[in-house]
């Protein structure tokens, strides 16, 4: 499938708020905010002029505000921008963020080598890109500054099936086996194979194709991390957690820890890489 921006611009116009709130309508949200922010605390610094490309709503918008030098923000959907913009004035932070843009990570006509300290697209803008996937990576590279750092985001393909795995079964009825095993092996939720209602048309990706993504270029991977290790409780068992104060504490810190082992990478729902431009 080649990459339509109208289609994800369409979903994400439509979407609206739903997507500020996304973060916090469950325990999962919780495990995956906390883990980004964690990564974003870690490699933003107060001197940094970051991008962040794919913001949506603002829920991570708002934190890198407040750790970073100047930011500008950005996404493929109008409406996403304008509701970001939105909650940034009403959260008193309009005015640490230098810009609201609406940008296409394929294409960054307009930004300048060499610009940023940090480049942000987490949450997966990556996975609707398909046979465009490099172009967003050679242009979020080519507007970083020489040891700059890209905080790049994935939905995981692995962990995705597992925890989706009875809604998987469901829909190989409607589409058949074939549809099924392509959705096993390439990860591709995608018009022609897996036409699903909502045309939510997706690249989930392993750590592999991650790697692939950076296979030759002037890079150097500082990190890798899972995020959302602990949704496979499912929400009933943390939200119980979570009532326990005591008890969710220690759990966060231990996705912290445990979403860092190599063996852990591909079992959250989101994959995380941090690269350095060299």
């Amino acid at each position: 499938m080649k990459y339509n921006p109208e289609i994800t611009k369409a979903r994400y116009d439509e979407y609206g708020d739903k997507e500020w709130d996304r973060l916090e309508k469950d325990r999962l949200g919780d495990l995956l905010y906390h883990v980004h922010l964690d990564i974003l605390k870690r490699y933003i610094s107060s001197s940094d002029h970051v991008i962040e490309l794919g913001a949506g709503a603002g829920r991570f918008t708002k934190d890198i505000a407040n750790i970073s030098k100047s930011l500008v923000t950005s996404d493929l959907s109008p409406v996403q921008i304008e509701i970001n913009k939105r909650k940034m004035e009403e959260l008193g932070l309009a005015d640490k963020v230098q810009d609201f843009k609406v940008l296409d990570i394929t294409n960054l006509e307009g930004i300048a080598d060499t610009t940023y300290d940090v480049a942000v697209c987490i949450g997966g803008p990556i996975n609707y890109l398909f046979d465009k996937e490099e172009n967003a990576i050679n242009e979020m590279l080519r507007v970083l500054k020489p040891q700059g750092r890209l905080i790049l985001g994935s939905m995981s393909l692995v962990g995705a099936l597992m925890y989706y795995l009875d809604g998987v079964l469901y829909e190989k009825g409607k589409f058949g086996i074939d549809a099924t095993e392509w959705l096993f092996t390439t990860g591709m939720q995608d018009e022609e194979h897996y036409p699903v209602e909502n045309k939510h048309y997706v690249h989930m990706m392993t750590s592999k194709e991650l790697d692939a993504l950076f296979q030759g270029k002037p890079v150097k991977i500082l990190e890798k991390s899972s995020a959302g290790l602990f949704m496979h409780s499912q929400e009933e068992t943390l939200s119980k957690a979570k009532q326990d104060n005591e008890f969710w504490e220690l759990l966060i810190r231990k996705e912290l820890q445990f979403t860092k082992l190599p063996g852990t990478l591909d079992c959250g729902m989101n994959i995380i890489y941090v690269i350095e431009k060299l």
